[in-house]
C-alpha cells in the first residue's frame, strides 16, 4: 500500500478522480487542507482517507506537518492538483526529498510576469508586457499603451480577472478592481500587481505534454480552444487532437517544448495555452500541471493515454509507457447560463446521455444555485464530453448533447 499526500486540489474533475481512484485501489490518502469543507469528496467517512487541518497558505506551516508525516507514517507521494499550490508543492517536496517539478520552474511558471521574462530572455516570441504595481503606473501606461489590450491578474486561475479592454477609462477600472482585491479565491494575500499585455490574433490552442527528466519531454497532443465572446476568455469547450495542418501542429509542438525548457522544467504533467498568430505560435502562460476543464479525460478517450495514472506512477518512481492504444476523437462542451439567475429547473440531461458517442454529462450546479454568463472557469455550471473515430460525429453529438440540456431561470436580485 502507497501513501499520498494531498496538499489542497481543484474541487471538481482531476482532484477528486485521483482521490477516489486510490481509495478504491486500497491506498492511503492524507489531504491536507485549511477548509475540509471546500471539498464535497472528503465529506464522506472512506477507508484510507485522513484530512488533515493545515494553513495551507503557510509554507512552512506545510513543511513541518509534511516532516511530521514522515516520522509517522511515512508518504510515498506529494501532489497537488490546484494551480494556486503548485509552487508550495513544489517547496515541500524539496525540503522532504519527494519526486516533483523544481521549485523555481514552479514560481517562474506560476507568476505570468515571470514567465514572460524567462521566456524572452532565451528569445522567444511574447506579447509586448508590463508590469503594473503602483496607480502612476497605471496611469501612465493607459495614456500610452495600444488598444485594445487584455489586463490579467499576475497568478490565477480559470481565466479569472482576465479582461479585453478597449480604451483608457475601461482598463483604469478594470486594474483597479484587481488591484483593490487582497486576496485571491484560496485566501492567498495579493499585493495589487497586475499584467497588462498586447492582445495576440489568431486561434488559441493547449498542449499537453510530460516531463519524464530534464529535456525528456513528450507531447501529448494538441488541443483545440473554444473561448466565450469578449472581453472575457472563458473555456467554453475543447476538441483533441486539434485539426491542423501537419507543419502548424509541428510548430506548436516545437514552440511549447523550447517555452518549457526555457523556464527549466524538469519533471510531471504541464498544459500550455500558445495562440497560434499570423507570425507564428506565441505562449500565453506555462500551467505546470494536469489540464483543468477535463482535458485529460479528453485525451484519455481519444488516444488511451491515462495522464492521471501517468503522473502518479511518476510520483512513485514507477516507469510510464506514452505510446497511444487508439487514434479517436474527443469534444468537451461546457454548460453556461445566458444570464444571471437562479436555476429553477433542469430539463434533458437523460436525454443527452443516451446519444451515440456521449461518454460523460456532469451538472455541478442544481436547482436553487445562482448563477451568471461566465466570467471565469468557476461560473461553467457543468459538462458533456463525446468521443468518436469520427471528428465530424464526435462533435456533432457534443454539440447536441450541450443543446438538449436546458436551464430554466428566474429572475434574482443584484
Amino acid at each position: 500500500m502507497n501513501h499520498f499526500v494531498f496538499i489542497e486540489s481543484n474541487t471538481t474533475g482531476t482532484g477528486r478522480l485521483a482521490v477516489e481512484r486510490l481509495l478504491a485501489q486500497g491506498e492511503q490518502v492524507t489531504f491536507i487542507t485549511r477548509q475540509p469543507k471546500k471539498y464535497p469528496f472528503l465529506q464522506r467517512a472512506t477507508a484510507g482517507l485522513r484530512v488533515l487541518e493545515v494553513e495551507t497558505n503557510d509554507v512552512e506551516a506545510v513543511k513541518a506537518r509534511v516532516r511530521e508525516l514522515k516520522q509517522q507514517t511515512p508518504p510515498n507521494a506529494l501532489v497537488t492538483f490546484s494551480t494556486f499550490y503548485v509552487p508550495t508543492v513544489a517547496e515541500v517536496a524539496a525540503d522532504s526529498g519527494f519526486r516533483y517539478l523544481n521549485a523555481r520552474a514552479a514560481h517562474d511558471c506560476h507568476d505570468k510576469y515571470r514567465s514572460r521574462q524567462v521566456l524572452r530572455r532565451a528569445g522567444l516570441p511574447t506579447p509586448d508586457f508590463w508590469l503594473v504595481t503602483t496607480d502612476e503606473e497605471l496611469r501612465r501606461l493607459s495614456e500610452t499603451v495600444r488598444y485594445p489590450c487584455v489586463v490579467k491578474p499576475i497568478a490565477e486561475s480559470g481565466s479569472n480577472g482576465v479582461r479585453l479592454v478597449h480604451h483608457r477609462e475601461e482598463l483604469v477600472a478594470h486594474a483597479q478592481t484587481l488591484r483593490a482585491r487582497r486576496v485571491n479565491e484560496r485566501e492567498q494575500p495579493l499585493q495589487g500587481h497586475l499584467l497588462i499585455e498586447s492582445l495576440l490574433s489568431g486561434p488559441e490552442f493547449s498542449v499537453e505534454t510530460i516531463t519524464l527528466g530534464p529535456g525528456r519531454t513528450q507531447v501529448l497532443g494538441v488541443t483545440a480552444k473554444h473561448l466565450s465572446t469578449p472581453p472575457h476568455f472563458v473555456e467554453m469547450g475543447h476538441d483533441f487532437p486539434a485539426e491542423l495542418e501537419p507543419k502548424e501542429r509541428r510548430a506548436l509542438e516545437e514552440a511549447t517544448v523550447a517555452a518549457l525548457e526555457a523556464v527549466g522544467f524538469d519533471w510531471g504533467p504541464a498544459h500550455t495555452e500558445i495562440r497560434l498568430t499570423p507570425s507564428g505560435p506565441v505562449v500565453v502562460e506555462i500551467n505546470p500541471r494536469l489540464a483543468g476543464g477535463m482535458i485529460p479525460e479528453m485525451v484519455r478517450y481519444a488516444t488511451g493515454i491515462d495522464q492521471l495514472t501517468v503522473m502518479l506512477d511518476m510520483l512513485l518512481g514507477k516507469a510510464v509507457s506514452l505510446e497511444p492504444t487508439r487514434q479517436e476523437y474527443a469534444a468537451i462542451r461546457f454548460l453556461t447560463a445566458p444570464r444571471r439567475g437562479r436555476i429553477t429547473h433542469v430539463t434533458g440531461v437523460e436525454e443527452a446521455r443516451r446519444l451515440p458517442g456521449i461518454r460523460e454529462v456532469s451538472v455541478d450546479k442544481g436547482v436553487g444555485s445562482v448563477v451568471r454568463f461566465p466570467e471565469n472557469a468557476i461560473d461553467r455550471l457543468g459538462y458533456v464530453i463525446a468521443s468518436s473515430p469520427n471528428r465530424a460525429e464526435a462533435i456533432a453529438s457534443v454539440n447536441q448533447a450541450r443543446t438538449l440540456i436546458e436551464l430554466q431561470l428566474e429572475d434574482v436580485q443584484e
